[in-house]
Formats: C-alpha cells, sequence, structure tokens
C-alpha cells in the first residue's frame, strides 16, 4: 500500500467544521508510531478558552496529511480520554487495512 494514495483517498474523511478546528487549543496527550511509510497520531486538545475538548487522528507522510479523521469533540475530559484511549487501541491492535477502513467510516 502507498501511504500517499491512501491520504489521498482519507481527505474526503477529514472533518471540515474550521470553527471548530480554528480554535486556539492546548495538547493535553498525543500517541504516535509507524505506519506503512509514514507516521499515524491521534491528538487529544484541550480548547483554551472555551469549554470543550477534541480527539482526532492523523495518518502522514513527508509530502501529504490525511487529518483531522475520526474527530470527536467532547464537553468533558474523561469522555475525550475514552475516545483517545479506544482510538490508541485500533492503532495498536489492528492492521493497517482495519485502520484504513475504520478511517472510511463517518462519525
Amino acid at each position: 500500500m502507498d501511504i500517499n494514495t491512501i491520504i489521498d483517498e482519507l481527505k474526503v474523511y477529514c472533518y471540515q467544521d474550521n470553527s471548530l478546528i480554528n480554535i486556539e487549543k492546548e495538547l493535553i496527550d498525543n500517541y504516535q508510531e509507524e505506519f506503512l511509510n509514514g507516521f499515524i497520531g491521534i491528538l487529544l486538545n484541550k480548547y483554551t478558552k472555551s469549554e470543550g475538548f477534541e480527539v482526532y487522528l492523523s495518518i502522514k507522510s513527508k509530502k501529504k496529511i490525511a487529518c483531522p479523521l475520526l474527530y470527536k469533540h467532547f464537553n468533558n475530559e474523561n469522555s475525550a480520554r475514552e475516545y483517545f484511549q479506544s482510538i490508541k487501541k485500533l492503532i495498536i491492535l489492528s492492521n493497517d487495512e482495519k485502520i484504513i477502513n475504520r478511517c472510511k467510516i463517518r462519525n
């Protein structure tokens, strides 16, 4: 599998609401590992000027990135951390194909 082709395919599944994406944030937790010829990572952010948290996955190569995938907004940190851990578990325990297919499911 070519990571750049996969990233191109996944870009249509990236979250598009700029009102939440562009809010100022503070990184709370992250996880990253090698994925094909690039990297896959999860971020847990806290909004700095309003209530809320966000969790999302990204897949990147040297040239391209598909982000944010599997994006979810939360009103409390516990729920955000649970979702973060479930996505981390998916990455650790699943093969590349299963991860890619999960990214293609809209939340």
